[in-house]
C-alpha cells in the first residue's frame, strides 16, 4: 500500500508494529502535517476492535485481559479523526483494514465482532475491509484481500473514488463467495481521483489546496450547501436527533415529475416549526433497550438483525409506544412522536425543490442511499432498479451513505417510515399553510409511510412519494424515525 501511494504521488509515512505510544505520536505528528494542506489519507492494516460502539486499533505489546482495558491499551480510531477534522482539510480518507478476529476473544464476555459504524465527519470518505460486525480474510498474498484489491483499483486512471471503492467491494465479494462485503461511510462533497484521466496524480500533501479535489458550484434545485448539524443525544437509546429549523416549502410533486401518482397534489405552501428528528431511523439495537426480544427477521436467509440495521416488522402502534416509553423514561422533561407528513417531506427536502434532495438524477442514488440497485436486481432478479451499485441486496447499516443538508441519514432509502397522519389521497386539498396534521378518526385507519427502501425504483425513491399502512401492519421494509418537539 505504501509503494502503491507513493507510485501515485502521496507523501507516504509508514510506519510499521508500533506500540501505543508510538502510535499516539505518529498520529499526532500526522495530523501537524496535515495542517498544511491537501488531501489527508490514512491507511491501517491489523487488528482492530469494538467495544461499547467504539473502535479501537490494537498497538504490538497491548495486554489486554478485559473489555474494559481496551481503552487504555488501545487506539481509539476516534483520535484519528479528531487530527483531519482539526486540520480542516477539504477531502479526508480514512481506510481500516481491521476487521480481523479478536485476539483476546476468551477473555471477553462478549463476542463482537469487526468494527462499529462510523459516521464520516463532513468532507471525508472512511472504507472498511467488511461490514460492521464481520471479520475479514487474511487472504492468500502478502495483503489481505480486500488491501490486495483495493491496490488493484485505486492505480487505475479516470475513476472518481466513491467508484474505486464500488469496484473493489464487487470484486471482494466475488472472490470471498459473498462473506465478506467492504463498505463506506462518507460525506464527501467533491470530487476526488486517486489517478486522473490524463495520467497526472493527486499528491495527499499539496502546497496549495489545488490537489484534484472539486466542490462543484451548487445549481438551483440541486443538493443544498451542507452545514454542521445541531446533534442532541438521547441519554437512555443514545439516540442522536438532528435539529431542523422551521420554514416554509413547496410539499407534493409538480404534475411532469416522473413516477409522480395522483395523491402527490396539488402542490402547495406549508410552514412547519423547527422541532428534533432521528439522525437515522431507529436501529434493531435502540428498539430493543424498549423491547429485548424484537425480531427483524430475515429476508430469504440475509439477515435484518443487525444491531445497526433498521428495526423492521414494527407496527405504528409499536412506535408510538417506544416514544411514549421514552418519555417516561426522561422523566417526562420530553416529548417524542413519530413526525408529521409535512415535517417528514421538509425534512427529507433539507430546502431542494428536485425529486430528491440530491437533485433529479436517479442514477446519482447509490451515493446517498440503499435503494434498489443492480446488486438487488441481479440478486432477486428485480428489473425496476437503479443504474448505480450500492453494494446491499437488503437493508444497510443506519448511516452507511451520504447525509442530506440537514445532517438526515437514509431518508430515501433503507426502509419506509411511519409518520403520524391518518393517510388520506386529497389530504393536500384540505392541509392548512402552517403545521399541517391529520389525526383523529377510526382508529384503524390507514396511516401514512413515507421515504424509499431497500428494493425500491427509481419512481419509488422521491421525496414527494406517499404511501399508507394499516397502524398494525409490519413488513420487512417498513421502520420509523422519531421527533422530539422542543
Amino acid at each position: 500500500m505504501g509503494k502503491a501511494l507513493k507510485d501515485l504521488g502521496f507523501d507516504v509515512v509508514e510506519r510499521e508494529n508500533l506500540n501505543q505510544k508510538d502510535m499516539k505520536r505518529e498520529i499526532q505528528a500526522f495530523g501537524e502535517k496535515l495542517q498544511k494542506g491537501g488531501v489527508g489519507l490514512f491507511y491501517y492494516a491489523g487488528h482492530g476492535m469494538q467495544v461499547s460502539g467504539r473502535n479501537y486499533l490494537i498497538p504490538v505489546g497491548a495486554n489486554i485481559e478485559h473489555e474494559k482495558q481496551v481503552e487504555y491499551e488501545a487506539v481509539d480510531v476516534g483520535s484519528v479523526l479528531t487530527e483531519m477534522d482539526y486540520a480542516r482539510n477539504r477531502l479526508n480518507i480514512v481506510i481500516l483494514d481491521a476487521c480481523r478476529d479478536n485476539p483476546f476473544a476468551r477473555s471477553f464476555r462478549s463476542q463482537s465482532l469487526g468494527l462499529a459504524s462510523i459516521n464520516a465527519p463532513t468532507g471525508t470518505l472512511i472504507a472498511y475491509a467488511t461490514a460492521p460486525g464481520s471479520v475479514a480474510n487474511d487472504g492468500p498474498q502478502d495483503n489481505g484481500v480486500y488491501t490486495g484489491e483495493l491496490i488493484k483499483v485505486m492505480l487505475q486512471p479516470g475513476l472518481k473514488i466513491e467508484d474505486v471503492f464500488k469496484q473493489v467491494r464487487s470484486a471482494v465479494r466475488e472472490s470471498t463467495g459473498g462473506k465478506q462485503v467492504p463498505w463506506e461511510s462518507s460525506s464527501l462533497e467533491g470530487d476526488f481521483y486517486f489517478q486522473l484521466p490524463s495520467g497526472d496524480v493527486a499528491p495527499t500533501y499539496a502546497t496549495e489546496r489545488t490537489a484534484p479535489v472539486s466542490v462543484p458550484q451548487v445549481p438551483r434545485g440541486d443538493s443544498a450547501p451542507h452545514t454542521a448539524p445541531k446533534i442532541w443525544k438521547e441519554p437512555v437509546t443514545g439516540m442522536e436527533f438532528v435539529w431542523i429549523p422551521g420554514g416554509c416549502y413547496l410539499m407534493g410533486s409538480p404534475q411532469n415529475e416522473k413516477g409522480r401518482e395522483a395523491d402527490e397534489g396539488p402542490v402547495h405552501e406549508v410552514c412547519v416549526d423547527g422541532f428534533w428528528m432521528g439522525k437515522t431511523e431507529v436501529t434493531n439495537g435502540e428498539f430493543r433497550k424498549f423491547q429485548p426480544t424484537h425480531d427483524s427477521k430475515d429476508y430469504q436467509g440475509y439477515s435484518l438483525n443487525g444491531d445497526d440495521q433498521p428495526a423492521v416488522y414494527v407496527s405504528w402502534k409499536d412506535a408510538n409506544a417506544l416514544a411514549q416509553w421514552l418519555a417516561n423514561k426522561n422523566g417526562g422533561q420530553y416529548k417524542f412522536r413519530l413526525p408529521t407528513e409535512a415535517e417528514w417531506e421538509y425534512a427529507c427536502r433539507a430546502g431542494t425543490e428536485g425529486s430528491h434532495y440530491w437533485g433529479d438524477d436517479p442514477s446519482r442514488a447509490c451515493s446517498y442511499e440503499n435503494v434498489g440497485d443492480q446488486t438487488t436486481g441481479r440478486q432477486w432478479k428485480m428489473e425496476n432498479v437503479h443504474d448505480c451499485e450500492d453494494g446491499y441486496a437488503v437493508v444497510a447499516p443506519v448511516g452507511s451513505f451520504q447525509p442530506n443538508a440537514f445532517g438526515l441519514y437514509d431518508m430515501l432509502g433503507n426502509v419506509w417510515e411511519w409518520c403520524s397522519d391518518v393517510y388520506s389521497a386529497d389530504a393536500y386539498s384540505k392541509h392548512d399553510k402552517n403545521n399541517p396534521a391529520f389525526s383523529g378518526g377510526n382508529p384503524g385507519a390507514e396511516r401514512v409511510i413515507r421515504g424509499g427502501f431497500w428494493h425500491g425504483g427509481p419512481d419509488k425513491v422521491r421525496c414527494a412519494l406517499r404511501g399508507a399502512g394499516l397502524p398494525g401492519g409490519m413488513n420487512d421494509d417498513l421502520g420509523f424515525r422519531l421527533v422530539r418537539e422542543p
